[in-house]
């Protein structure tokens, strides 16, 4: 039987041997490998002073209340729920909890027909991109902003505008000139940490309203109490269906567990619920039931008070750090969020500034992945401190301050 298995292996082989390779580069559609990314080095847990954005210092994440919520989602009852093929849907739970606890904080009123829980936010970008962005469809988008936004609707059109932000976010004279679709981030700037007053904000929805364009309200950081960010959602001013809200539990939670969430219209979720069946059907039903009684014990409650009182200590202690080791860069966003936009000198390249910190220990992010310029500036870098024990954050921005300086000794005039 073995001799001939190996026979017929070496027939197959010998058959096919005069076929040419397949040629993947000719026969694929799209290549996402090609676009620019935002890159973050494996096992950045090793490096002493890792100021990066999106991942979590483990010292905050709350693992006996998780612990104790999965084990809750393993009961009788919650399992009946939970391993059932719900084929479109949610779990119930969850999005009662979305509904009630987590919208009405944003000052966004919704009922359950207009919520659909997604695998993260990346993944409510990807059905509204696919829903909503046609070949020729014109899509605005905000820069420096999102690079992942950016490049999911690249992907379906080759018709991005490039929109100006300024100190107070997105700026909407030219936003809606031809745009079909915007993204925008009023609620905490990406990258910029910038906060959109009201008066802007009730500007950009009465652009819409004219043009008809569709508003993608991508309110990353909602939950992380921080001042004046916590003022109403763009979407809460929204009477007509103009603006499409997505949220996430992952900034709050883990990143790893990949939640979120979008609101829009009825008519819209439905679609968005078959295009997702066909996709993943939904997300696993166990991680929703355990986030949902996470939110209904009040562990997230707690949790975010107490990573909102974490990330006010180290954003105070990393201003300070900045201002006395780095005097000369400019820094934006203290008191916001989880992350600082720093502008360097301008004869600065950042990303040759971000090699030498590495070879020291310190893992920062250049800001030039955030411009969708054919010629990005390069003296930008956002620093984030979610992820960095407070005790480093000196020390970590020291060493940093120590490699800007051998930058600026061996940098080319």
């Amino acid at each position: 039987m073995r001799e001939e298995a190996a026979g017929l292996r070496a027939g197959v082989a010998v058959a096919t041997s005069n076929f040419p390779p397949v040629e993947w580069d000719r026969l694929l559609a799209v290549r996402p490998s090609l676009q620019r990314n935002i890159v973050k080095p494996r096992g950045w847990l090793r490096y002493p002073y890792p100021f990066l954005y999106g991942q979590i210092d483990p010292a905050l994440f709350p693992v006996a209340d998780w612990r104790e919520c999965s084990r809750k989602a393993l009961s009788v009852l919650d399992v009946r729920d939970w391993t059932q093929d719900l084929i479109d849907g949610d779990d119930p739970l969850l999005i009662e909890q979305i509904r009630t606890r987590l919208l009405p904080r944003r000052g966004v009123m919704a009922d359950e027909s207009e919520i659909m829980v997604t695998l993260g936010a990346q993944q409510a970008l990807s059905l509204l991109a696919e829903l909503l962005v046609g070949r020729d469809t014109e899509v605005g988008i905000e820069n420096p902003g999102y690079p992942d936004a950016r490049n999911i609707f690249s992907i379906k059109t080759s018709r991005l505008r490039l929109l100006t932000v300024d100190e107070h976010g997105l700026m909407p004279g030219e936003a809606f000139a031809n745009c079909a679709v915007v993204y925008l981030t009023p609620g905490h700037q990406c990258p910029t940490t910038a906060v959109m007053p009201l008066d802007r904000r009730e500007a950009l929805l009465a652009g819409a309203q004219r043009t008809g364009a569709v508003l993608i309200e991508d309110d990353y950081e909602s939950e992380i109490p921080s001042g004046s960010d916590t003022a109403r959602a763009l979407k809460s001013f929204d009477n007509g269906e103009r603006v499409v809200y997505v949220g996430s539990l992952s900034k709050i939670l883990a990143p790893g567990l990949r939640l979120g969430y979008i609101v829009g219209s009825p008519a819209l979720i439905r679609e968005a619920r078959a295009l997702r069946r066909l996709m993943v059907r939904h997300p696993p039903t166990n991680n929703q039931r355990a986030a949902a009684l996470f939110l209904s014990l009040g562990h997230y409650d707690a949790l975010v008070r107490r990573l909102g009182k974490a990330l006010k200590e180290r954003s105070e202690i990393a201003a300070h750090a900045l201002a006395r080791h780095l005097p000369d860069f400019d820094v934006r966003g203290a008191g916001r969020g989880s992350s600082f936009w720093v502008t360097c000198p301008r004869q600065t390249d950042t990303r040759v500034l971000s090699e030498m910190a590495r070879e020291q220990g310190v893992l920062i992010e250049p800001g030039e992945i955030f411009f969708g310029d054919a010629r990005p500036p390069r003296n930008f870098l956002r620093l984030a401190f979610a992820s960095i024990g407070t005790e480093r954050i000196e020390p970590g921005i020291k060493t940093l301050a120590a490699a800007a300086r051998s930058y600026e000794n061996g940098a080319p005039q």
